[in-house]
This record gives structure tokens, C-alpha cells and sequence, in this order.
């Protein structure tokens, strides 16, 4: 980024420098943060660690809008949201970045719909379901049926005028997004993205029915029905959703991780930050009765111990930072298509076994005397292209790019992909419109004389 590469799709050193193309699947408003950080002359622990802090901060502020009106002290439940158990440990024990930051939109997506139909709602709405996700597509699926489901049904109960601008706000937030949505959906077979849906990464294997149940983490219990308790004398709309989502999120629903797209979420317990939200705002909306307090209590408490516990014996270790930059190590589901999967290592750590890559050059020019086989030091993926001396493209196969050839010079390039183009086009007519729709809303709003 420093450089002027301001989404660098394609991680050049990743996998020992045979490359990776994460950010073509990966959202990237975090790591725009952190990068720029980095780019002002932090370090890259520093620039997490800044990331993290500023995410945090911009969670509390946002919450403390959407609750400023709605609470005695929105001040005091900002900050429960801000030291919330699930919020902390998916950053101080799961080292979760993106879902960190996902905690902030939540509040301004709520704002946005008990808004509408005012005329300020619908781009809010749009800005802040697109920021979620740009953020954390499971978190963005999951806040999209947990979350503005039943928000949207119960505005529409009350003003059926919603329906458009609500319909309209979805509509901005999915093309505003494309530039990032349409590469991530439509690129999947070209790695090995079977790594993201094996049985470990299935959300019906963690949940309370399953056989051999995963789902082994008290705190999770714990803190899923303390947030019941916390929620529940509020008797409001939030505790619904409070109850509905923990149940969801501590695997007692019977079959529904196996409905799509529940399947994608991976983890069920991911919508405990939704879980979190609502009972905050059940409790910071619902007047004071206390019933239950004690309870709710005692439970979170639960949940705070095992995870702190957790994390300290994380911090207590010593950090191999050097040698993870050395290897420059990545998540498996982004190694080419054709990658032997028979070469990962250390159990779910996932670590490929690249040796046989390693002594390839590093040049992008490569010049042979006499027909044979060429190997480039890069993973295959169709962003790149192989041309010889003469300008014409040679096919190649992965999972390192390979061809067979004629003497002569052949000289590997980077293409842009029609999915990059369009999804770039479609979010730059999006923008266009959101503006012209806006100040059009904003126009037809104003008194006539």
C-alpha cells in the first residue's frame, strides 16, 4: 500500500513466495486499516495491534449513536459492548481480525432500518451492510438473516412504506460490493476451496445434536445463556432476538446449520456477537426491571474467567514472529486448484509441504536453449499469464505454473480478470447512483413554496 497499491489482491511472498491470491476472497477493510498503519512507518505487530484498537474504539462509538436516545446511559452500554466476552476473545483469543471489526457496523445497520423510510436511512443502511461485508462475509450472511430479517419484518409491520427504500439499500449494498463480491463468488474453483467446507469447518458439526459434538467450549454455553438472562425481563423485540440467535449460536436448534446458507457459517457460535448486540440493547432499552441480573451475571462472569485464563496462557508465550515471516505462511483454502492436498502438515495447522518449489527462480522472465519443461515460481491462478518472445499466450497447468516449450524466452504477466472489471464498474455505477438517489430523496423532501 505504501507503494501506491492500494488493494493488493495477490500476496506475492505467500507460500514461500510461489504466491497467494487471498485478497481476491478475502474482505479487505481491516487489512486496509492495518496496511495503512503500516504504511505510515508502523510495524507490522504495531499496525495489528493499532487496527485492533481503532475498531474497538469505533465499535463503542457506534453503539453509543444507536443507543443515544434509546437509554438513560448509552454511554455505560457503548462501553459493555466495547469489554462484551465474545467481542474481546475474538481478537485476544482468536486473533479474529476481521470479525473484530465487524462489531462496529451492527449498531448503524439497526440505526439505519428503525430509521427508514426517512430519506438519511436508506444510504446509511447500504453503507454500513456493504461495510459489513467488506469486513466478514460470515458474519455479513449471518447479520443478514439474524439481524435485519427480523428488523425488516417488524419495520414493514409498522410503516409498509419501508419496503422500497429497504429493498433499494440492499440492493446498493450487494453492488457497492461487487468490485470485491463478484471475484470472491465466481473464482472458487480456482483454489482449493474444498478446505473451507470439511467436516471441522461444517457448523452442524459443533452443534449440540451432532455425534462426537465439537462444540466442547463451556464459555460459549456460559456466556449464550447468561445473555438469555441478561435479555429476558426486558420482554421486548431484542430478547427475541437475543434467544433465538444464542439458542442458534450454542447449536440447540436442531437442523438448521444444515440449511443453506447456514452451512457457509462455518462456526455457529460466530453469531454470539450478534447475541451480544441484542442483549445489550435489550437491556439498555428495556427499562429497569432486574429480574435475572444475578444469573446473567454469574454466567458471563463464567465466560470471561475460562476465556481470559485462555488468553493470558496465549500472551505468556513466546512469539516465533521471524520465523513466520520467513515462511510467510498462509491459509490452505488459497493454494491452487491442483495442489496435492496430501502435502499439509501439522494436523489443522494445515502447513504445505513446498520443498519441492523451493530452489525454482524467482525471476518472471525465464530464456531455455532447448525444448523441455518450464517451471515458474508461482502458484497457477488465472490472473496470470504465460507469453513467449513473439507475444503469444502458452497454456500452462498448476499447481505451479507449467508448460512445455520451445527454445526461446517466455515472460510471465499479470491480467486483469473480466469479474475485476465488471465488479469494479458495477460498484462505480452503484456509487453514482446511491449519490443521485440521495440527493433526490433529499430534494423531494424539502418544503415547496
Amino acid at each position: 500500500m505504501a507503494a501506491g497499491n492500494l488493494y493488493p489482491r495477490w500476496l506475492p511472498y505467500s507460500f514461500e513466495e510461489l504466491g497467494s491470491p487471498a485478497f481476491f476472497f478475502y474482505p479487505p477493510i481491516s487489512f486496509w486499516i492495518a496496511g495503512a498503519f503500516d504504511a505510515l512507518g508502523l510495524s507490522t505487530l504495531a499496525a495489528i495491534n493499532a487496527t485492533a484498537l481503532l475498531v474497538l474504539f469505533a465499535s463503542g462509538v457506534t453503539m453509543y449513536i444507536w443507543l443515544k436516545g434509546r437509554s438513560q446511559w448509552p454511554m455505560l452500554w457503548a462501553a459493555a459492548y466495547i469489554i462484551a466476552p465474545y467481542h474481546l476473545m475474538d481478537f485476544y483469543v482468536r486473533g479474529a481480525l476481521a470479525e473484530f471489526a465487524a462489531f462496529a457496523w451492527l449498531p448503524l445497520i439497526a440505526l439505519a432500518i428503525e430509521r427508514m423510510p426517512d430519506r438519511r436511512a436508506l444510504p446509511l443502511l447500504a453503507l454500513s451492510y456493504c461495510g459489513l461485508i467488506l469486513t466478514h462475509l460470515p458474519t455479513a450472511m449471518l447479520a443478514g438473516i439474524f439481524l435485519i430479517a427480523p428488523l425488516a419484518i417488524r419495520k414493514l409491520w409498522q410503516d409498509p412504506r419501508a419496503l422500497v427504500p429497504l429493498a433499494a439499500s440492499g440492493l446498493f449494498a450487494f453492488s457497492l460490493s461487487a468490485f470485491f463480491l463478484l471475484p470472491a463468488l465466481t473464482l472458487q474453483d480456482e483454489i482449493s476451496s474444498s478446505m473451507l467446507w470439511t467436516s471441522y469447518f461444517s457448523p452442524s458439526t459443533w452443534t449440540f445434536f451432532a455425534s462426537g459434538n465439537r462444540l466442547s467450549d463451556p464459555a460459549v454455553y456460559f456466556l449464550g445463556f447468561g445473555l438469555i438472562a441478561l435479555s429476558w425481563s426486558a420482554y421486548s423485540f431484542w430478547t427475541v432476538v437475543t434467544v433465538g440467535a444464542a439458542l442458534a449460536a450454542m447449536g440447540l436448534v436442531p437442523f438448521i446449520w444444515e440449511i443453506e446458507p447456514l452451512t457457509r457459517a462455518q462456526f455457529p457460535w460466530r453469531l454470539l456477537a450478534i447475541v451480544e448486540f441484542a442483549a445489550i440493547t435489550a437491556i439498555a432499552t428495556g427499562g429497569k426491571r432486574s429480574r435475572g441480573y444475578g444469573v446473567a451475571l454469574v454466567l458471563i462472569s463464567c465466560s470471561y474467567l475460562i476465556w481470559g485464563v485462555t488468553s493470558a496462557s496465549y500472551l505468556s508465550k513466546e512469539l516465533q514472529y521471524d520465523r513466520w515471516v520467513t515462511r510467510y505462511s498462509d491459509a490452505a483454502e488459497y493454494l491452487p486448484k491442483d495442489f496435492d492436498l496430501s502435502l499439509l502438515r501439522n494436523g489443522l495447522k494445515r502447513t504445505p509441504d513446498l520443498r519441492q518449489w523451493e530452489q525454482l527462480s524467482r525471476s518472471e522472465t525465464i530464456s531455455i536453449s532447448e525444448a523441455g519443461t518450464v517451471t515458474f515460481r508461482r502458484a497457477a491462478f488465472p490472473i496470470w499469464k504465460v507469453f513467449n518472445e513473439s507475444g503469444k499466450e502458452i497454456a500452462y497447468h498448476g499447481p505451479v505454473i507449467q508448460f512445455q516449450a520451445e527454445p526461446g524466452t517466455y515472460s510471465l504477466q499479470r491480467v486483469y480478470l473480466w469479474q475485476e472489471t465488471i465488479g469494479a464498474i458495477i460498484t462505480l455505477f452503484s456509487a453514482v447512483g446511491l449519490i443521485i438517489s440521495s440527493n433526490f430523496r433529499r430534494r423531494s423532501s424539502l418544503p415547496r413554496t
